[in-house]
């Protein structure tokens, strides 16, 4: 990148303080500056070559109290590590050993993935937080996103989200004992539980049960390609009408003479990989407005043969640039593994209840970019908080999913992913001293941190009002990337 990044950084953060003359700031107006100078400093990289994509993401962050959420990873870390609003502290904190986090293991970032064997589960399908940590961490972003969401659930229902906003509480405490109760079981040797089914959970059954049906009618093919005579291609535009924002591009030239290789660098990470015929790429799209946290990383779809010519057999990928963990440097060394390829197939693979969970889920490099290439399947859906009205909206409902969501986070945390003796034993031990302490403390902080980000997210959509789409961060001229990752970025096509 051109010009110096700490200029750019200290012309937002005065602007994010805005001290006036007349006197002090309210607490308010403080936590907005708060606010918007730990975004802009985690996002300034982005801002600067890729503004217009940065605009996005703020937009599809202040239209929804929940993308908000997941928005703010960084915002998160920032106040765990001052304990602001005693999110960081605990009277059951490990200083060591970390364990496997996945990052950032909100309600949204878990859905049913496709094995080898055709078979559904629940696994995590969000990786690019994913580093090692302290256990504490995955589990408050966890127990306060169950929080969240059971304070947004059944938005259209005035009555019925009023009862569930009311029992917060018990859904955080769910999610909480889900880990508790998990990480004690195997820490005495139980088996890594492989969820297939939904077990009477409304949401768990709504998502298999979804997830089934397109997965046998290959939907994907039906809503993201069209057949032109014999062969099949990617459509382009507005692919849903209800989520406009979200739109398929041509791939400039140059960036798609370079898919093939990068494919075939992908094939090389896959545990059993097809061979290289699966893989002959028939088309691709350049893919806007996909995401919250990821809104403004490269995406491109591509449409691959599969195994035989046929076209009801092609597969669709999906290849997404990849970043540092928003988690790195939190506690020495730093650094884990020898790149950013390597801690997401590793971190995966591990925290997954059988490694080829999804067996087309690989790692490579193309325009300069570390990418995740992984299968584009609507038999692949994630939970979503929209879905979680009428039965799925129900307290007890949203209780049973966060139970089995924290027996999933304790399931990763229980991994091995480098080979060793890990920490399983001693979280155990640290919680077994008082279970009821743990679950009541991880309640207490939850709930609490979830009413902060409803507060957080109006001030999030005041700063934006106030200092423009961009945090006060200004488009320098400087700053425009070459030709073809302008054209690759898309910006133009931002709203």
């Amino acid at each position: 990148m051109n010009g110096p990044p700490s200029e750019c950084l200290r012309l937002c953060l005065a602007l994010a303080l805005g001290l006036s003359a007349c006197g002090e700031r309210t607490e308010e107006e403080a936590r907005k500056a708060e606010i918007t100078s730990v975004m802009a400093r985690a996002d300034e990289p982005l801002l600067r070559a890729r503004p217009r994509l940065c605009e996005g993401k703020y937009a599809r962050m202040a239209a929804s109290a929940y993308d908000f959420y997941r928005g703010t990873v960084p915002l998160s870390l920032h106040d765990y590590r001052g304990n602001n609003f005693g999110f960081g502290a605990s009277a059951f904190a490990l200083a060591g050993p970390l364990v496997p986090a996945l990052g950032d293991p909100h309600p949204e970032n878990f859905g049913a993935l496709l094995a080898a064997d055709g078979t559904l589960a629940l696994e995590p399908n969000d990786f690019d937080s994913a580093d090692f940590a302290p256990y504490l961490w995955d589990v408050r972003r966890l127990v306060a996103g169950m929080a969240l969401a059971a304070r947004l659930a059944n938005a259209d229902d005035p009555a019925a989200q009023a009862a569930t906003a009311a029992a917060s509480r018990d859904v955080a405490r769910a999610a909480a004992e889900g880990y508790a109760e998990a990480i004690a079981a195997l820490a005495k040797g139980a088996p890594r539980e492989r969820i297939t089914e939904g077990g009477g959970d409304p949401n768990l059954e709504d998502l298999f049960e979804r997830s089934i049906e397109d997965r046998d009618a290959r939907a994907e093919l039906d809503e993201l390609t069209t057949l032109v005579g014999p062969e099949r291609r990617l459509r382009r535009g507005v692919i849903d009408p209800e989520e406009p924002t979200g739109v398929y591009l041509d791939v400039p030239p140059a960036a798609y003479a370079a898919l093939p290789a990068a494919i075939e660098r992908y094939r090389g990470t896959l545990l059993d990989p097809p061979p290289p015929a699966f893989f002959t790429l028939l088309d691709s799209a350049r893919e806007l407005g996909s995401g919250v946290a990821s809104w403004a990383r490269v995406r491109v779809i591509l449409l691959v043969r599969g195994p035989t010519d046929d076209p009801a057999d092609d597969v669709v990928l999906e290849l997404k640039e990849l970043g540092d963990s928003g988690l790195a440097g939190l506690y020495p060394p730093g650094v884990f593994y020898d790149g950013v390829a390597e801690r997401v197939r590793t971190t995966s693979r591990a925290a997954w209840a059988r490694p080829d969970a999804e067996p087309l889920w690989g790692t490579t490099d193309w325009m300069g970019f570390v990418c995740q290439i992984k299968r584009e399947s609507e038999g692949q859906k994630t939970l979503r908080t929209s879905r979680m009205r009428e039965e799925r909206g129900t307290p007890e409902a949203l209780a049973s999913l966060g139970r089995r969501l924290g027996g999933v986070v304790a399931r990763a945390h229980a991994a091995v992913p480098l080979g060793t003796s890990w920490a399983v034993g001693d979280v155990a031990e640290v919680i077994g001293r008082d279970p009821g302490g743990f679950v009541a403390e991880q309640v207490e902080v939850g709930d609490r941190y979830a009413a902060q980000v409803l507060a957080d997210w109006r001030l999030f959509q005041e700063a934006l009002a106030e200092r423009g789409p961009r945090l006060g961060v200004p488009m320098d001229p400087a700053d425009t990337p070459p030709s073809d990752l302008r054209a690759l970025y898309g910006d133009a096509h931002v709203p």
